[in-house]
């Protein structure tokens, strides 16, 4: 498959994703936690920090600053406050598509995955909600995305930007730190215990062959 063949696939996966979040956006009235979401979002910087001790948000407060910035120039309709989740879910499956290529997957492979994502009733879901979630999953996947490049190009710069988006990635959820230990795991299985391994087999078999 050509590049250009797959980059037309892209934006059409692209299109169908964002008519499956669009559609009925503002149909539903707004549930509890988006408005106490929204609520956050309209507070100054100190004061949404403390409310969610006060109140014991359990989640950190990137989300409710994104939400903020964008309430400010589109709105505060229910279309427009859950828009920018819909923003996130379709960055997430561009996310995914380039993760996949810097993994070295084939075309196809990429492809479907990125497909798969744009119309995961789940993901769809999430993109419909004026909640944390489809920010989060954006996060966590531009992490894995910037770690691969960081292990492959071996770049200071890389390495900033993966501490820079995973700090980020946690500020927006908690649970982002299962993915970011799974993440240090695999780097650690690289990097020290793969080499380790390969010595102990490399030194085994020339005991057998002597």
């Amino acid at each position: 498959m050509s590049r250009t063949m797959a980059r037309w696939l892209l934006l059409l996966t692209l299109l169908l994703g964002g008519a499956l979040r669009l559609w009925q956006l503002d149909n539903q009235e707004l549930r509890g936690d988006e408005v106490l979401g929204y609520f956050f979002s309209l507070r100054p910087f100190d004061d949404m920090v403390q409310a969610t001790v006060d109140l014991q948000e359990p989640h950190p407060v990137a989300s409710y600053l994104v939400q903020q910035g964008w309430l400010r120039w589109a709105g505060h309709s229910e279309f427009a406050l859950r828009f920018s989740s819909v923003w996130f879910g379709l960055l997430a499956v561009v996310l995914l598509w380039r993760l996949a290529q810097a993994l070295t997957l084939s075309a196809d492979t990429a492809l479907l995955a990125a497909l798969l994502l744009a119309i995961s009733p789940y993901a769809i879901w999430h993109s419909q909600d004026a909640r944390m979630y489809s920010m989060s999953l954006a996060l966590t996947t531009a992490s894995s995305g910037v770690m691969s490049g960081w292990l492959q190009r071996q770049r200071r710069s890389w390495a900033i930007a993966y501490v820079v988006v995973s700090r980020l990635a946690l500020h927006t959820h908690y649970f982002s730190v299962f993915v970011l230990a799974a993440q240090n795991l695999f780097v650690f299985t690289r990097l020290f215990l793969i080499p380790v391994v390969k010595t102990l087999v490399s030194f085994q078999e020339e005991r057998l062959k002597s």
